[in-house]
């Protein structure tokens, strides 16, 4: 239930989201959000290394504390201590060093002001990385969940009132905008998450976590820190070379940062927006496994990672189809542009190995195998970074596309090697992948050829997109079932979820 309303909130949020980024594309322009999401590499890196670690050593400590009956408010306590010493220290980092990144990384001074002011929010994003770490290990979602969609709205009402005064000015001045909106919306998100963290701990002196809190936190937390500090670093370079090569390649600058902003702040958003699901997934497998594995039931872990692992791959190969089949109408109806169609086309059967990735990136964090996590993310951002580095200047965008296919493919292969090693976890090629693709394969052709002879395709509505997707997935489930990929029992498990007893779940494991 958990998973349902934290997926609810997510999918919410992601179409907020969507629609705010193509508010923004249209106000700012491809050049605007290429140049906005040059900034985010720079600060994605800065939130990264300032949290330190703190969101998974928060869910697992305090699930772990819940199961032994401890207070899980007192190791909280110490996790938001370490959230603000880390942040704080980034952020002079941030701060005092903008110019330099401006110059001498983002190779564009209109970056400094915009990081100076997104430098303020990185203590309290570290701050609140603990407290949600909090909320997500005790199942409290509701409040958790509640914040998340305020903090959302505070955010773009914050930016369409600072933009509508600093838009005329310019693009730089844009973007201070958006990061002022964004500054202020993580500050109120804190605040709202701590009083209520102090509302659930029944009092305002919580007791001191006993002595080893430390070195518990940062058992857990240094490894995930260092994996996604060095792949973020790496990820930073990686984009800083992204608009480089495209230039080297013959593009003018402005070109360069319409192809980055295409990629990233229009086609992966929207990729990635039916991930809300396995996103709520993954971060609440986290505390459910590392509970499971304190209490030793090891069957139930094992059956939980089947369970996971086969929903995902319904569910990402069902996604990529509908991205596929449908993806000038999205393009169209979301953006009211074709420029996007293409590199949909083209990225939609990456989506399956993305989504997987992210499932199996969870369970082997609840299993206490964030070192791995950490070593495999350094030799993908290691990968990304020599490819872009090489076939960028030379193939441009084809390079780039070769980039992302072989990075995502590379992290995905090493996760699951290492998860079958420390679990029992198997998967059916022919039930759990080759009769998905034979399924959505047949359902979409069958609904495009549809809607091609009754000339609903030149112009798709969103009406008549909505029932091509709706009839596509109803057909897709339907030989699902028919060819026993999903059965009986996965019928049954997913009414439980919903509060319906089911016939198998008994003796699953």
């Amino acid at each position: 239930m958990n998973t349902l309303m934290l997926t609810g909130v997510s999918f919410l949020m992601q179409t907020v989201s969507v629609s705010f980024n193509v508010w923004l594309t249209n106000r700012i322009g491809a050049a605007g959000i290429g140049l906005f999401q040059l900034i985010m590499t720079v600060y994605g890196l800065s939130v990264t290394l300032g949290c330190g670690g703190i969101r998974l050593a928060s869910t697992r400590l305090a699930a772990e504390a819940d199961s032994e009956s401890e207070k899980p408010g007192r190791i909280i306590k110490s996790c938001i201590r370490y959230g603000f010493f880390t942040g704080c220290l980034i952020a002079l980092a941030v701060l005092f060093g903008a110019e330099l990144i401006s110059l001498l990384w983002l190779k564009d001074s209109r970056c400094a002001i915009p990081l100076r002011v997104l430098a303020f929010s990185i203590p309290f994003v570290a701050m609140s990385s603990a407290l949600g770490g909090y909320f997500t290990a005790m199942r409290k979602i509701a409040r958790f969940s509640a914040i998340r969609i305020l903090e959302q709205a505070v955010k773009i009402v914050s930016i369409i009132i600072l933009l509508g005064k600093l838009l005329p000015l310019g693009t730089g001045y844009s973007c201070i905008a958006i990061v002022a909106g964004m500054t202020f919306s993580e500050l109120f998100s804190f605040v709202c998450l701590y009083i209520l963290y102090i509302i659930d701990n029944g009092n305002y002196k919580i007791k001191s976590a006993k002595k080893g809190s430390l070195k518990k936190i940062t058992h857990i937390s240094i490894p995930d820190v260092s994996g996604a500090g060095a792949r973020s670093v790496l990820l930073t370079i990686e984009h800083l070379l992204i608009p480089e090569g495209f230039r080297k390649s013959g593009s003018s600058p402005e070109q360069a940062l319409a192809v980055y902003g295409n990629i990233h702040g229009m086609v992966f958003p929207l990729m990635l927006y039916p991930s809300a699901i396995l996103t709520s997934l993954s971060g609440l497998l986290v505390p459910e496994i590392a509970e499971c594995r304190s209490k030793g039931y090891d069957g139930r872990i094992n059956y939980i990672i089947k369970r996971v692992i086969k929903i995902t791959l319904i569910y990402s190969i069902a996604v990529s189809g509908i991205m596929y089949a449908f993806a000038g109408g999205l393009s169209e109806l979301i953006y009211k542009s074709s420029e996007s169609t293409f590199f949909i086309k083209l990225l939609a059967p990456l989506i399956p190995v993305m989504y997987c990735d992210m499932t199996v990136d969870g369970i082997l964090k609840g299993l206490d195998q964030q070192f791995y996590s950490m070593k495999y993310n350094i030799i993908d951002s290691a990968l990304c970074v020599a490819l872009v580095y090489y076939l960028l200047p030379r193939y441009s965008v084809r390079g780039y596309v070769f980039v992302l296919f072989a990075s995502e493919i590379v992290n995905f292969f090493l996760s699951v090697r290492r998860l079958t090693i420390v679990s029992t976890v198997a998967v059916n090629p022919l039930y759990d992948i080759f009769m998905p693709v034979a399924c959505i394969f047949c359902s979409v052709s069958g609904v495009s050829a549809i809607a091609d002879m009754t000339g609903i395709s030149a112009s798709f509505s969103a009406f008549s997109l909505v029932v091509c997707i709706i009839v596509s997935l109803a057909a897709y489930f339907a030989m699902m079932y028919m060819f026993s990929s999903i059965k009986n029992e996965d019928i049954d498990w997913f009414l439980s979820i919903l509060g319906i007893n089911g016939r198998f779940l008994k003796t699953a494991y």
